[in-house]
């Protein structure tokens, strides 16, 4: 059995003085899709930004590809093949479509099949296409966050991370959103996701972690999770 891409073990992180994950440990395997659950303030964002280098965690280990990745700055660890979906999308407003999709690209790394070009790209997502000329600041929330998932593709990521995925977005671009990630997930790619609609992520994980106050309180596959009310009650309702 090979290495998980990633192994996340033990990480501590604070802003400041304020400790905000505590010992927190998760694993993706190649080709899978791994949710983070939990209600707001619990520490998700915070575990994705320790990932990527941008809130770095003061002690634990993160290795990506068995590469210890906790100390490296935010654009090192992009460049190795981890390409990010932020929460609030952050698409370069005064660059057309076309122009934030290759603002940011890299090429396949050697062997990769299936590069995720401009023409691969926009085919997947064909809102996008009929708006290539269209500035960032032109697009509707949905079709901004269409932009930043595909954004990320074009640096052609052995692991893409998406931080709540369809957050205040209409129906219709929800489930839009939701039916590229299962195209992603057929097509081998592997997933991180952070987003509320649990059904949405129960039809398309392999595994989910529970997290809670900085911790990982739960972990298992979706039909545990689904058969086990209490679960919702303790740590995903409002």
């Amino acid at each position: 059995m090979s290495d998980p891409l990633l192994v996340v073990e033990a990480i501590e992180t604070a802003y400041g003085q304020s400790r905000v994950l505590h010992g927190l440990s998760l694993t993706v395997d190649e080709g899978e899709v791994v949710t983070l659950m939990g209600r707001n303030g619990m520490g998700k964002t915070t575990t994705i930004r320790s990932i990527m280098g941008l809130t770095p965690a003061a002690g634990g280990s993160i290795r990506f590809r068995g590469r210890e990745i906790r100390t490296l700055p935010a654009y090192r660890t992009a460049r190795l093949g981890l390409g990010l979906v932020p929460e609030g999308r952050r698409v370069f407003p005064n660059l057309t479509v076309k122009e934030n999709l290759i603002a940011t690209a890299a090429p396949a790394a050697a062997g990769m099949r299936d590069a995720w070009t401009l023409e691969r790209t926009l085919a997947m997502f064909p809102r996008l296409a009929e708006r290539a000329e269209n500035m960032g600041n032109q697009l509707s929330g949905g079709e901004q966050q269409m932009l930043a998932i595909a954004r990320a593709l074009m640096t052609n990521p052995a692991l893409l991370i998406l931080d709540e995925a369809t957050e205040g977005l209409a129906p219709l671009i929800r489930r839009e959103i939701w039916d590229c990630l299962k195209t992603l997930k057929g097509a081998g790619q592997s997933i991180l996701v952070i987003d509320k609609d649990i059904r949405a992520l129960g039809r398309i994980a392999d595994r989910h972690y529970i997290v809670e106050k900085g911790r990982i309180a739960w972990s298992g596959d979706a039909r545990t999770l689904a058969a086990d009310p209490l679960l919702h009650a303790r740590y995903l309702g409002v």
